[in-house]
Order: structure tokens, then sequence, then C-alpha cells
């Protein structure tokens, strides 16, 4: 075996490829996250050369190209790839890291630590729209609630450090042989994994009674579908635009009556479910105001405010609404994804915003604005986290996934409500509630009762230290290395 590995180290190389395709992106298994690092590293320990690690990123940017095609946008274009070659060079750093500490001598249990270590570094502090938590390797976990309350700790990173730590003690038991020591790593680690996912089990409570919810009305409406149909607004009468409006004030106030005889009490719609030139926003939505006033119904109202001053940028909002008709907060969305958004749309001041409501507190975010590392956590003082958003075909899971790891993380229930998408309900502990395909669905209602009462989480009291414990962890492995080549060249 071994002189073949000597012989045919590429593959190695090729299989840790495919395997990291099914582990990450559009085709994401999650068992194969849990080995896809393991042919990898062995292909490092057998080529501790330059030229094979940087033949190692070239087949990660190759990989990332076909497995994250279109994850932001449906077509082939330039920006999009640059993209996905970003996420291949995050996905091989920690495999970098592990190379330079072997490379430069550090010892071999130090070194294999420092990958794990290194792929919670990547997930977290390479953090752009998309790049958090929607392509972290944790996402491919959601099915193993046990573990995943591991994040309610350390972040989701820390899930993806245990996932990738496999791989480390395999090859540590590979390249070392079975003898007592290692015998003893693969135990240990095994035994941690079994008890870090049985006492994940075990803290996860019984599912709430109804007398501890809160009934939330989400609508599922897109102006494009409005604006497109002439038998809707030939019922009108003036401009195109006061035709349109019309309609949407007819939609939310014929939804609001909906939601209040059905006893909801807050009314959400999804990302760009309406919108309007901005010298027409604000009696928009005053208007929409007198609709929430009239009904006794709390409305969370997403507005896209178009310009109409040349080189001027668009504002994708949300405004509370409470049942007095008093708009309590506008939101402006702050994640904005690279391509499709960034060039067009103005940045939110970073603020996240929590409104309490009879004793009920929500927090809010657009979109992609929960795959930062900031912007949700800064709102874990809430009870439910509303997450109005706009998907795609290729996207869909993506997001129904990843936002599990922010209920876990910050002990919120989260309600993510799409156009296109899965409506997605999960609770303080990451169990899904609800989950509902609308894709090509553009007008309906659906009623969901919340766990109304969130609860404290470890991480939400400490933060990010895990991930600065991996900086620390990763800069003194490598440092140690450094300092042992010396020696040896010295003696």
């Amino acid at each position: 075996m071994h002189e073949f590995e000597e012989k045919h180290p590429w593959v190695w190389l090729v299989l840790g490829l495919l395997l990291t395709m099914l582990s990450y992106g559009i085709f994401n298994t999650g068992i194969c996250a849990w080995i896809f690092a393991i042919p990898l590293i062995r292909y490092v320990n057998i080529r501790k050369k330059w030229s094979s690690i940087i033949l190692m990123l070239v087949g990660m940017v190759l990989v990332a190209n076909i497995t994250f095609f279109r994850l932001v946008k449906d077509d082939p274009d330039i920006m999009n790839q640059v993209f996905c070659t970003f996420n291949g060079i995050r996905i091989w750093f920690p495999f970098f890291v592990y190379f330079l500490c072997r490379y430069f001598g550090a010892n071999k249990i130090v070194s294999y630590f420092a990958f794990p270590a290194s792929v919670a570094i990547a997930e977290f502090f390479i953090d752009n729209p998309f790049v958090s938590v929607m392509t972290s390797l944790s996402v491919s976990q959601f099915w193993n609630l046990g573990l995943m309350q591991f994040a309610s700790v350390t972040g989701v990173v820390g899930v993806s450090f245990i996932v990738t730590l496999f791989a480390s003690v395999a090859n540590y038991v590979w390249e070392e042989g079975l003898r007592k020591e290692t015998i003893m790593v693969a135990a240990g680690y095994g035994l941690a994994v079994v008890a870090i996912t049985g006492i994940g089990m075990f803290s996860v409570e019984k599912i709430t009674t109804l007398d501890q919810t809160v009934r939330v009305a989400t609508s599922v409406e897109n102006i494009n579908l409005l604006a497109s149909d002439p038998s809707v607004l030939n019922k009108y009468t003036g401009s195109d635009e006061e035709k349109l409006l019309q309609a949407c004030k007819d939609v939310i106030s014929e939804r609001a009556k909906q939601a209040t005889q059905n006893d909801a009490t807050l009314l959400v719609f999804p990302e760009d479910a309406f919108g309007c030139t901005e010298p027409s926003a604000d009696a928009f939505i005053q208007d929409v105001q007198g609709i929430a006033k009239d009904n006794k119904i709390n409305i969370i109202l997403p507005l896209l405010r178009l310009p109409v001053e040349e080189g001027a940028k668009q504002k994708n909002t949300l405004n509370f609404i409470n049942s007095n008709g008093e708009l309590l907060n506008t939101y402006l969305k702050n994640h904005l994804v690279p391509v499709v958004e960034e060039p067009t749309t103005q940045k939110g001041d970073g603020n996240t915003p929590v409104i309490e409501i009879d004793g009920v507190k929500y927090t809010y975010l657009i979109c992609a604005d929960y795959t930062s590392n900031s912007y949700a956590y800064n709102g874990r003082e809430a009870d439910i986290f509303i997450n109005p958003s706009y998907d795609w075909k290729a996207f869909q899971y993506f997001t129904s996934y990843g936002v599990q790891a922010r209920a876990i993380e910050c002990g919120f229930s989260v309600l993510r409500n799409p156009v296109n998408g899965n409506i997605i309900l999960y609770d303080v502990f990451g169990r899904p509630l609800h989950m509902q395909n609308v894709m090509n669905v553009h007008t309906g209602m659906t009623y969901l009762d919340i766990p109304k009462e969130g609860r404290q989480t470890i991480y939400g009291t400490i933060g990010n230290v895990f991930p600065w414990a991996c900086v620390i962890y990763s800069v003194v492995a490598l440092a140690s290395g450094f300092v042992l080549k010396a020696k040896a060249q010295r003696s």
C-alpha cells in the first residue's frame, strides 16, 4: 500500500476532491463531511512539497466552481465564478496551515489539531455574504440535532471543528499505526463525540405547548406577479405606479383581515414583496400603518425603495408597524449579496433591531443578513427571529438548513419566510417545526404557532471565544514548527 501511495499520490488527491464536492454546496452530504479530508491529509503527508499543496489549491478552486455554481446567480457570470473561486481558497486554507505545520516540523499531534482549528478560522473570519454559516461544513450536519447543540457553546464553527477533527484522528492512527497511544487518541475522540452528541440530545427539552406560543401569519406575495398581471392593475385608475401601489395596499389589507380572523398577532411578508419609488414610499408606509391600526395587527412590511435620481442606490427595507399603527423601526439590509445587490443597494447601519410586543421580543434581518457572524448574534436577546427572504431553486435548501445554526447559537426561534424557497420554522434548539416549499408560489397565507420564549445560551454569553482560541492555537502550532526547524538546522 505504501509503495502504491508513493508512486500514485494523486489518487488520494482526486478522491479527496470528489468527496469535498459531496461535502459542500449543492451536493453536500452529511457523511462525506466527516471523511472528505482523510485522503487529502494523507496526500499532504505523502507529498510535503509546495507544488503538491498548490496543485490541491487548483483542484479546490475547480471543485468550488462546480459545487457552488449558481449559489449567487442562476446564470454563468464572471463575478459569480470569482466568488466560487474564493470559496475554494477558503476550503483549501486549513490544508495549507496543516501543510505548513508539517513542512516546518511541528509536532504531529499539534499539527493534526491545527487542521480543524484552521477550518474554524476560515469559516469564521473569512466572512462575506454566503461564506459564513451558509457554506459552513456544519450545514451538512443539520440532521444531527445532538451534535448541532454544540453550536450553543462554541458557535457553529465548533461543529465544523468536531467533524473535521475526525480526519485528523484517522490520519494520526493511519500514520502511526495501531498502538497504545493512537488507540487512546482515537478512543478519546470517539468518547468526546458521543458525549457531546448525547449531552446535546439530553439538553433538548420537550416541544412547547400552544399556550407558550404566539401565532404569526406569513404571507407569500411577490410584487413582480402583480406588476405583470394586467387583469389586476386594470381594476385601478391613475399612473402605473399608482395602480401598483393600490393593488399592493389591497393585498396587505386583505392579508391583515385574514390574519386577525385567524388570531395572528403578527403579519410578515417576504423580502421584496412590495416596492415603489422613493418619493412615494413614506405615503405608502403611512397607508399600511392605517391598515395595521384598523385591523389591530402588527406588520413587518418589506419595501424596496427605488431611487429616481441617477446614480442613487435603492434601499431594501423592513418596516415594523405595531397594532396601534406606529412605525417602530425601519431596517436596511446590511449583508448585501455580491454581484446581485452590492453594486446597486444602499447598505444599512449595521445595527440589529429588537422590538418588544406584548412581552415577546422580536428581531429581524433580511435574507443573507443572517449569514453574517455578527448581525444575528447582536439580536440574541430576542425570543423570535424573523427572516424575510428571496431565494431561488439552486439556493433554497442552503438557506433552510443554514439558518438552523442561528437558532441554536442564539437561543431564539427562527422563522424564515421567502419568495421562491422554503418557509421554515425552527425552535430554540434548532428543531424544524414547519417546512413548506413555496417555490413558484406567489400568493397565499400560512399560520404558524411560534414558541415565544427564547433561552440563554453559553455562546450568547461568551461570544466568539472559540474561533479566537483556534487562531491562537494555530499561530502557536506554526511558531512551534519554525522553532523546531531552526533548532534542527543549528544542531
